[in-house]
């Protein structure tokens, strides 16, 4: 990312949705027809702890010169898949993008979000796990396998709570599925912030 004061960096575009009572918020950066769909962590807002969901976006869209859209993540569940199609589907069409490619990044929970809606989305080309939770082992490599034709990166550290999926993974591990592991990095990526912002680099 260009050395731009992070005070200065702001979304083009900010969108609510209310669901159970519940806000979910989209910040939206305009590019080019590859849209990049960022899901936070649980409970995680548009721009994160020291802004790094914002850094973030705005990472993605220099390097790419795609439209990035990010999404918060509030407890309530049920809903959350059919706002972030539809997000997806109003940024395609506000834009006039009838031929795109949607590109995933979830955080933990929000990983698992994106790996059950990007089944859903027949654009999905690729997507980027950090920190991927999963509800059981099995119900995760389902859920992976399903998504045969995306390409499916997922990142652990080597502190995270969550490391020990790493063995099954690495057996899946094939052409369009890639494991890659960040020593000494937690769940959180706590005191490593630059190094989880520039994971973005790899979708």
């Amino acid at each position: 990312m260009s050395q731009t004061n992070a005070d200065s960096l702001k979304y083009d575009k900010l969108v609510q949705k209310t669901i159970k009572a519940e806000t979910i918020n989209y910040g939206i950066i305009f590019g080019n027809e590859k849209i990049v769909f960022i899901k936070t962590g649980a409970d995680g807002d548009i721009r994160g702890y020291k802004d790094k969901y914002l850094k973030m976006s705005h990472r993605v869209h220099e390097r790419m010169g795609a439209t990035v859209i990010c999404a918060s993540n509030p407890e309530t569940e049920n809903g959350h898949f059919a706002a972030d199609k539809e997000m997806i589907s109003y940024v395609a069409s506000e834009l006039k993008h009838t031929d795109y490619m949607v590109y995933f990044l979830g955080v933990s929970d929000g990983a698992y979000h994106n790996i059950v809606l990007s089944a859903e989305i027949p654009q999905a080309m690729k997507l980027l796990g950090i920190s991927t939770s999963r509800k059981t082992v099995e119900d995760f490599k389902e859920k992976l396998q399903v998504l045969a034709h995306v390409e499916k990166i997922l990142v652990y550290g080597t502190e995270d709570y969550e490391y020990d999926v790493v063995p099954m993974l690495k057996d899946l591990e094939c052409e369009n599925l890639k494991v890659m592991i960040i020593e000494g990095a937690d769940h959180d990526f706590k005191g490593m912030l630059d190094e989880f912002i520039t994971l973005s680099d790899v979708l």
